[in-house]
């Protein structure tokens, strides 16, 4: 049977139902007494400011910008990249300066709640060698990974582009789904059907916007520390078009039934993530295979492919994330922009983050933003075990609303021609 893209509502309890009807003013009470209210109409699938009918959103794993392109000749002559003499302190041996790696496979560094917070330490950005080991200051060039570098020749890169949170995998990638991670900080807090709160796949519904999230690799959808995050809302715990494949999105470009909005989850399964220890070339090539499938179809016209990586995986940084609330920003990440319509060797410096992704998919087809209906976490989150700034005994931590209200955080559209 051919995979539906039309949604679903299977399994949507009351609340949710009134959400995606777009009702003109619901109100629903949650947990802790807090509201969200939704003011949600038809919109039309596009906007008619831009050409792009299609937004692909690859997120892959572990690697810091610096990592990845901060020594790229564009990038440092654009003084983007660590400074001339830059090291990182490294015990009684001194500084320990960057050294290129060669070897394509790498040991996982320690990348937790606590060691993210050691390696930033305070915003001084001076502890990965103290906290991650040596490994730690590595960084690749052109010949390890050809493809990337050979981006910057057609497409734009985000040079402050940060992850979302201090912390690992699931914290991250729930920021992509829905600007906020709602206090979670840790990963193994995941669960098919557990949250709630509305997400980018909720207003997509509501607006009869087509989607689907593609897996790279298979694996099991509702293990806790999955990096395919979108079975853990309730509403598409079992929803089919979360469960696509990589041969579904060749065969979805080949047939001319691409969705709108695309998810291209990889996860270690395969090594296609880029997660260490996997090799970086084998997630590279298979981006290069679906981007270059994509410029093949009759979509490439209409689409925009973004690139980016969940969160640095240890690797090291040079430049402080800015503190926009009590959870973030993150260690900073690569974002390539991948369009007919991007601007062709940009370095874009506005700032962004994960939410910035949603920022354009909502401005791209005429959504409201997620911060305009859940205010669940408007006046606090319940208290993870690893944040450690609530107060003992709190009953709650930190307010953590969805980032894409906020003015300060860019939409990703400077990046692009129109």
């Amino acid at each position: 049977m051919p995979r539906q893209l039309q949604p679903s509502g299977a399994g949507i309890e009351l609340s949710r139902r009134t959400f995606l009807k777009g009702t003109a003013a619901a109100s629903v009470a949650l947990a802790g007494g807090a509201l969200w209210t939704t003011a949600i109409h038809p919109r039309r699938v596009h906007a008619v400011e831009t050409p792009i009918r299609h937004v692909i959103v690859a997120c892959q794993e572990n690697r810091s910008f610096d990592h990845y392109l901060g020594y790229a000749p564009q990038v440092q002559a654009a003084g983007f990249g660590p400074p001339l003499g830059y090291g990182q302190p490294n015990g009684p041996r001194g500084l320990i300066s960057p050294h290129r790696l060669t070897i394509l496979s790498t040991h996982d560094l320690p990348h937790d709640w606590r060691a993210i917070h050691g390696q930033w330490d305070g915003g001084a950005m001076d502890g990965f060698a103290t906290h991650s080991g040596p490994a730690a200051m590595g960084y690749y060039t052109a010949a390890e990974l050809p493809f990337y570098y050979g981006l910057f020749d057609d497409s734009a890169l985000c040079v402050n582009y940060f992850s979302s949170v201090l912390g690992p995998t699931q914290p991250n990638r729930l920021y992509l789904m829905s600007g906020t991670s709602g206090g979670i900080t840790t990963d193994g807090h995941g669960g098919l059907g557990m949250l709630d709160h509305p997400m980018i796949l909720d207003l997509l519904d509501a607006a009869g916007v087509t989607w689907e999230v593609y897996n790279v690799s298979r694996e099991s959808v509702p293990r806790r520390n999955s990096e395919n995050v979108a079975p853990f809302w309730k509403a598409f715990a079992r929803d089919e078009r979360t469960r696509a494949s990589r041969n579904d999105f060749l065969d979805d470009l080949r047939t001319e039934r691409l969705p709108n909005v695309s998810f291209v989850v990889a996860t270690e399964a395969g090594g296609w993530d880029e997660h260490p220890p996997s090799s970086v070339r084998l997630g590279m090539n298979v981006q290069e295979e679906l981007v270059s499938a994509l410029r093949q179809s009759s979509a490439w016209d209409s689409s925009a492919y973004i690139l980016t990586y969940d969160e640095h995986g240890g690797f090291f940084d040079h430049v402080r994330p800015p503190e926009v609330d009590a959870f973030g920003l993150g260690v900073r990440v690569p974002a390539w922009i991948i369009s007919p319509w991007a601007k062709p060797g940009h370095l874009e410096p506005a700032l962004h983050d994960h939410t910035s992704i949603l920022k354009f998919i909502e401005r791209v087809f005429e959504l409201p933003t997620l911060a305009s209906v859940n205010h669940r976490f408007d006046a606090g989150t319940p208290v993870g075990r690893d944040y450690q700034a609530a107060a003992p005994g709190a009953s709650v931590g930190p307010p953590a609303p969805p980032r894409d209200g906020r003015s300060d955080i860019g939409d990703l559209f400077g990046c692009f021609t129109f």
